[in-house]
C-alpha cells in the first residue's frame, strides 16, 4: 500500500517526494523500478487537491526486435479527495473525486498511482535505434535455390500427382 498521511497537514500547500517500492503499487518489480512520486496537496477545509507527477524507470520489449530495453516513463495525475457534499460540485475540475471521510488520517493512492504508470506505458515500443534495423520482408524460397526444384521431401507426391494426371 501506498499512502500519504494527512494528519498533521496544516492548509496551504505541501509538496512531497515519495520513492515507493514497486511491489508497493503492486507492480512487477522485474519490470518497473526507481519509480518517483512527487504530490503537491492543496488542503483546504474539508478537502484535499492531490497533484502526482509519476516517473518510473520500465524495463520494455521492442516491438520490432523483441529485445528488451529500459526507458523512463512518465504520468500525471489529479485527484480531489473531499466531503460527499463538496465532491459533487467539482467532478470537472480534476481527473476523479474521491470522498474524504473525517476520521481518515492517510490517502490511499496505490491505485492511482499504479494506473498512471501503466497508461504511460507506450502503446508502440521502439528500442533506440531499433528503426534503424532492416527487417527482412521476403519469405518463401531460400536465397540460392531454384523456384522449379522440387525437394526432396516431396518427390514421391510428385510422382502421385503425374499419375492422377495420366488417366
Amino acid at each position: 500500500m501506498f499512502a500519504i498521511g494527512i494528519e498533521a497537514l496544516a492548509p496551504g500547500v505541501h509538496e512531497r517526494m515519495f520513492r515507493p517500492e514497486a511491489e508497493a503499487l503492486k507492480l512487477d518489480p522485474s519490470a518497473f523500478r526507481d519509480v518517483e512520486v512527487a504530490a503537491r496537496l492543496d488542503v483546504a477545509e474539508g478537502r484535499i487537491f492531490v497533484s502526482l507527477t509519476i516517473r518510473a524507470q520500465a524495463t520494455l520489449e521492442c516491438d520490432r526486435t523483441l529485445r528488451s530495453f529500459d526507458q523512463v516513463i512518465e504520468g500525471t495525475y489529479r485527484v480531489l479527495f473531499s466531503c460527499a457534499g463538496f465532491a459533487s460540485e467539482k467532478k470537472d475540475s480534476c481527473n476523479e473525486v474521491r470522498i474524504l471521510d473525517p476520521s481518515d488520517r492517510v490517502l490511499d493512492i496505490t491505485d492511482v498511482t499504479r494506473d498512471t504508470i501503466l497508461l504511460a506505458v507506450p502503446t508502440r515500443c521502439v528500442a533506440p535505434g531499433a528503426e534503424d534495423i532492416d527487417i527482412p520482408m521476403t519469405f518463401g524460397v531460400p536465397q540460392g535455390t531454384q523456384e522449379n526444384s522440387i525437394d526432396p521431401r516431396w518427390e514421391a507426391l510428385s510422382a502421385l500427382k503425374s499419375e492422377g494426371d495420366r488417366n
